[in-house]
């Protein structure tokens, strides 16, 4: 299991939740969250008890908070996991792949369906399934959007060394 080494933001320093947020630290211990730097200083004790399994499951929402404490809250607990964070403010679920190729399929709450293959740890495919043999994708790069509104049936995002594993 990973420390943290995760900036909180000043404002956030001394900030305490109304009611905190109950995360799973191990199989027998959820904490009662309401502060970050004493979350941060509870995980980075070197002896304290995280199971990989379950750190980091929230089993109760603060819905008095913020955002940004929702984003750093969700950037702590995915740096001890060992993951990425986007959209840090939302609830995120973690998975992670064991083989070289995996599908994980997706159901909104909306009912929409989304399928994301990861194809010998060189690309990942996203499909949207909507009746259709197409959808819309918009791209965007630092500000810009070089890939308008474009009708696509698959959409593939090569992955960071899938050059010299495709050779």
């Amino acid at each position: 299991m990973n420390k943290t080494k995760t900036k909180i933001p000043e404002y956030l320093k001394m900030f305490y939740a109304k009611n905190g947020y109950h995360i799973q630290m191990n199989r027998n211990y959820t904490a009662t969250v309401r502060n970050l730097t004493e979350f941060i200083n509870y995980i980075n004790k070197p002896d304290t008890d995280i199971c990989p399994d379950v750190f980091g499951n929230i089993l109760n929402y603060d819905e008095t908070v913020g955002d940004d404490f929702k984003h750093t809250l969700n950037t702590i607990i995915a740096e001890v996991k060992g993951f990425a964070v986007f959209n840090a403010q939302h609830k995120h679920t973690y998975i992670e792949c064991t083989d070289k190729s995996e599908t994980i399929s997706v159901k909104t709450s909306s009912g929409e369906l989304i399928t994301f293959s990861i194809l010998f740890n060189t690309c990942v495919d996203v499909k949207y399934h909507n009746g259709k043999d197409d959808f819309t994708i918009i791209g965007f790069h630092g500000g810009q959007t070089p890939v308008p509104h474009t009708k696509v049936t698959l959409q593939t995002v090569l992955l960071e060394g899938s050059k010299q594993r495709l050779k």
